[in-house]
């Protein structure tokens, strides 16, 4: 048993992960390399540097190298979690700092803030702050006001063993980070934020931050469909299909009223169609989704 483990998601992170391993065994009991299908020789420096490699066999993504380390941490009694990024960007000499609200009983979820501090915040690109801020705004959106955080993509994060025992990572790609705080907040857990300066290599590629954001987003609307299929399908189905019925009264009243003529207005009569068409496939579809999610959450 690892009183305090360290995990670490990596792919093709030969030319730090090394560096990163020693660094964390400093601080932690043990240091767990998620290798998430490298092509490189991140597995065997990791091994080589006094760490636990578990290897996924392809890149499978950031969320299920995540998922992988929770699975972990509950296998391996594990009574304190924390994740850090095998590319260098994370400081291991601040886990201490990241796990102590843990540690003291004080939260659990820790995450490290590149937000608080405006110091630190100068060195964070421009355009890395801004799509930040706009996830976490997005993140905010949906969790309690107790529970709202100024850096909701840090993947600086330590976990107590009641939020190991409570999370249970599905979204495979980026948008792991907003649905584990979605997920804290659904169980009541106390989530805190400290301080943590990050090192940047340049300015990166833009290109791949706005793929990162794209992705998150995504994940962010399949988690909600999940979660509410009611909410997502249902309501806006319900609305469709009043709109239509209304429309088709009237389109009905219109005709009638037109005298011995009888005036059909088409382009309406087809909207009606359309819109009670569209309401029930909507309405329909959320019914299902609920019955099915329901289903498997009474098999789990």
């Amino acid at each position: 048993m690892s009183e305090i483990l360290a995990a670490i998601p990596a792919y093709n992170e030969e030319k730090t992960i090394g560096s990163v391993v020693l660094a964390a065994l400093q601080h932690v009991d043990e240091v767990a390399v998620i290798d998430d299908g490298s092509t490189d020789m991140t597995a065997s420096i990791a091994e080589m540097a006094g760490a636990t490699v578990i290897r996924h066999g392809g890149n499978r993504g950031y969320g299920a190298a995540l998922r992988t380390g929770f699975d972990y941490a509950r296998a391996n009694g594990t009574k304190v979690l924390v994740f850090l990024d095998g590319d260098g960007q994370h400081r291991a000499e601040l886990i201490p700092s990241v796990i102590a609200p843990v540690m003291k009983g004080e939260a659990d979820v820790s995450i490290g803030s590149r937000f608080i501090d405006p110091e630190h915040m100068k060195s964070i690109p421009r355009y890395r702050r801004l799509g930040i801020s706009i996830l976490t705004r997005l993140t905010n959106f949906r969790t309690r006001a107790s529970r709202k955080v100024k850096d909701a993509q840090s993947g600086f994060r330590a976990y107590s063993r009641r939020a190991v025992d409570a999370l249970h990572v599905r979204e495979t790609g980026m948008g792991a980070s907003a649905e584990i705080l979605w997920e804290a907040d659904k169980h009541g857990l106390r989530v805190r934020e400290v301080p943590v300066q990050v090192d940047y290599d340049g300015e990166g590629s833009t290109e791949g931050a706005v793929r990162h954001a794209l992705g998150v987003v995504r994940s962010m609307i399949r988690y909600v469909e999940t979660e509410h299929p009611i909410g997502v399908f249902g309501v806006p189905g319900a609305t469709l299909f009043t709109i239509g019925i209304a429309l088709g009264l009237d389109v009905t009243s219109r005709y009638y009223a037109s005298g011995p003529a009888r005036d059909l207005a088409i382009g309406d009569a087809i909207l009606t169609l359309l819109l009670i068409v569209m309401g029930m496939l909507l309405g329909f579809t959320g019914l299902i989704l609920h019955a099915v999610i329901a289903a498997n959450r009474r098999m789990r």
